[in-house]
């Protein structure tokens, strides 16, 4: 009891801790971000509780075995994520990061050589299976919306996140543009603009009509038929997706579909239309041309120069 007692001491005062961290860096970093880490720091702090290793500051050490540890259940990418975390607590508390450690970079490789570095990828939606999942929207208002959502997805290669911060204020009049206010690679809100194409316009204007929506986000929840006040998260867009797909009898499709597959589709058919990887890093907002190479790797149809995704019919 005494020793149930004593990890629970623990954790709480690390809890607290974290809490004057997170709450100084409120307004710096995205909600999003700021969650993922404290999500990753909870894990690692109980690691340590449950090891009787010290949390904050941390030895690099402990970090190594954490690693080690992980390895039998999480991949690279998450061993990677959890490392910024620990980092950024480090950091954002003027404490000796651990992190540029001997013991700590060996047991990332580790990770990495055991793991294997490429993220796993998200189905494409590209054009085929939009057009499809489109023809089975219904003409009700859940449909309106979720047939609004998957096109401007696709037309602005929005992620997920970047579509639940979109608000109404960010259209055009015309619905023509839409501003995207900030994103993961624009911590800073310097936004970008985006086309639409006319029939996008014609089902985000039935959206906008039928929800009667002329403030706030752009994109929100449905109950019992009235629409909330609140925007979607991005579990809500991942649903949406696939309860799209399933309906268009794409049950197979689904599985593999997530929240970025509208931006993985799109970069695939830019690329299959001949387009640069600068003009699609452009169209989407990378920075990193590897991730644009990653995206459109599985893309194999021939180029046809010249045709824009932007012509395409829904």
């Amino acid at each position: 009891m005494n020793a149930y007692l004593q990890h629970s001491d623990r954790l709480q005062n690390w809890a607290s801790r974290l809490d004057t961290i997170f709450a100084r860096c409120k307004g710096a970093y995205s909600d999003l971000t700021l969650s993922g880490y404290r999500k990753d720091l909870d894990i690692f702090a109980n690691w340590c509780a449950q090891n009787d290793r010290e949390f904050l500051p941390t030895q690099s050490d402990s970090v190594a075995r954490f690693f080690d540890d992980q390895l039998e259940t999480c991949s690279y990418a998450t061993i990677r994520r959890r490392a910024s975390a620990i980092r950024f607590a480090h950091v954002l508390s003027d404490l000796p990061c651990p992190m540029n450690h001997s013991d700590v970079l060996l047991s990332i490789r580790r990770a990495a050589r055991m793991k294997g570095r490429r993220p796993k990828q998200s189905l494409g939606l590209t054009k085929d299976l939009l057009g499809k999942m489109l023809t089975a929207c219904p003409d009700t208002l859940p449909g309106h919306r979720d047939a609004a959502l998957l096109c401007v997805g696709y037309d602005t290669l929005c992620r997920s996140s970047e579509l639940t911060w979109m608000c109404i204020e960010d259209v055009q009049h015309d619905l023509s543009r839409i501003c995207i206010p900030r994103a993961k690679s624009d911590p800073f809100g310097d936004g970008r603009i985006c086309f639409i194409q006319e029939t996008t316009r014609v089902r985000l204007s039935r959206w906008i009509h039928r929800s009667q929506i002329t403030t706030g986000p752009l994109f929100r929840g449905l109950h019992t038929g009235s629409v909330s006040n609140t925007h979607l998260d991005t579990s809500s867009i991942r649903r949406i997706i696939k309860t799209a797909a399933r309906r268009a009898g794409l049950h197979r499709e689904a599985i593999g579909l997530s929240g970025h597959s509208l931006r993985v589709g799109a970069a695939q058919d830019l690329m299959k239309e001949g387009f640069s990887t600068l003009a699609i890093m452009t169209a989407g907002g990378w920075s990193n041309p590897e991730v644009v190479s990653r995206y459109v790797a599985k893309a194999r149809n021939k180029f046809v120069p010249g045709n824009s995704v932007a012509q395409t019919s829904w």
